[in-house]
């Protein structure tokens, strides 16, 4: 289900406004009739004012005359997904479903890389089939769908909702987490559809409950984050912001939401600069490249320590494809073999680490000297942060899997690292 990404912010329109480029196939040729621009100011006035379900036919009749635009393909793709959440057939809801990320392919296929359609592809994606391909565990929020009773008027919120009736949609939403309170979806659309009245202090009521229900999915900590922003409050934003990531760090939309508030307020984002050199193991024994062994002037050497530490622990490549287990209904893996763990990752750098220390004490190299990858690795380290540069910005299918656990012990410590080391 991709109702809670049904856009129509400020922010979410300001990205959208941005994106009106065609971009023309020389095999098509665009065919205006003549009130055509006259239609596009009249859909976009629609959809700007969050109105999607009248704006679809407009934009359905403008991809017709122009199928180059990209906003027209991302906004007609929108408005079938609010048409979507007004369906009660299930085999109507895909078959629109399936028109709708048609056309939201199709928009990215014309070059459009707004926040909007990121988030859309990425939300396709959890499913159990996506979860275990990925090596990500399916959260509570997005694994648990409701009792049937609460499931019954939460269909009725959707469609007030697609109908762009937020009042009626936040009552429904209520009374439907009312109904289940241990259900995500209900709680954090409530709390959108309180957002949309320009309630923002029970939006944020409800964006906690629905955080309290699962705190490792993102969406109500980003959506927080916008009502926050929206009200002036940069730096609540920001916390919110930040949560998110480390929720989830591995989808675009919650380093979208934190680029565009950066954008916003003067930030930059970045992470530290550091390569580790690739390795393989012919008939499982490493292969060691004599040039990286052979520099010792700058320390790279040294990274020779790290590849026989993880080779000796059953590592075959600097990066895990995949992670070899079965998986259960919320796609967590039970390896069955060998697993990169963050552990595992902290463990070898320490190693190499080690060793570049023993040829500092030994006067054999020079700090000075040190290749900035191996610097950086020693000044996190120092700083603490190591593990979570690793469970942020080194992960493969095996951290993915393992970042679960991590997350559930370190959150805070997560935290500290995306506000001292990504923001700028």
């Amino acid at each position: 289900m991709l109702r809670f990404i049904l856009v129509f912010t400020a922010i979410g329109s300001s990205v959208l406004q941005g994106q009106v480029a065609t971009q023309t196939s020389p095999s098509v040729v665009p065919h205006h009739d003549s009130g055509f621009e006259s239609e596009r100011k009249r859909a976009d006035e629609l959809f700007t004012a969050q109105k999607p379900l009248e704006a679809l036919p407009l934009y359905e009749d403008l991809c017709r005359q122009d199928s180059t635009v990209a906003v027209f393909a991302e906004r007609h793709g929108a408005g079938l997904l609010a048409k979507e959440a007004t369906l009660s057939d299930p085999s109507a809801r895909m078959e629109v479903h399936l028109q709708a990320m048609k056309e939201i392919k199709r928009a990215q296929s014309l070059g459009d890389s707004s926040a909007y359609v990121r988030a859309v592809l990425n939300a396709d994606t959890k499913t159990l089939v996506g979860a275990v391909l990925a090596g990500i565990p399916l959260s509570v929020g997005y694994s648990y769908h409701g009792k049937p009773d609460a499931q019954a008027v939460f269909h009725d919120a959707e469609a007030a909702f697609g109908r762009s009736d937020w009042t009626a949609a936040a009552k429904l939403y209520t009374q439907a987490a009312a109904l289940d309170p241990g259900w995500y979806d209900p709680a954090l659309y409530a709390g959108d559809s309180f957002f949309r009245t320009k309630d923002v202090s029970n939006a944020g009521t409800w964006f906690a409950k629905a955080i309290a229900i699962d705190p490792d999915r993102e969406t109500a900590y980003r959506y927080w984050g916008d009502a926050l922003f929206q009200a002036g409050d940069r730096d609540g934003a920001r916390e919110k912001f930040v949560e998110a990531v480390v929720a989830e760090p591995y989808g675009a939309p919650p380093f979208s939401e934190i680029g565009q508030w950066a954008q916003r307020t003067g930030h930059q984002l970045v992470k530290p600069a550091i390569t580790r050199p690739a390795f393989d193991t012919p008939q499982g024994v490493l292969r060691i490249d004599p040039e990286l062994a052979a520099s010792t002037k700058d320390g790279r050497s040294s990274w020779v320590i790290y590849q026989q530490f993880r080779v000796a622990h059953g590592a075959r490549t600097l990066n895990q494809a995949i992670v070899a287990g079965a998986s259960d209904a919320n796609a967590v893996i039970r390896p069955t073999e060998y697993r990169h763990t963050i552990a595992e990752e902290h463990a070898a750098l320490r190693a190499m680490l080690d060793d570049i220390d023993a040829k500092l004490k030994g006067d054999t190299l020079i700090e000075s000297n040190l290749d900035p990858s191996i610097r950086n690795i020693r000044n996190l380290e120092k700083a603490n942060v190591l593990g979570a540069w690793i469970a942020i910005n080194a992960a493969d299918a095996g951290i993915r899997s393992d970042y679960p656990d991590y997350r559930a012990h370190h959150r805070k410590h997560l935290i500290d690292y995306v506000n001292g080391y990504l923001i700028r």
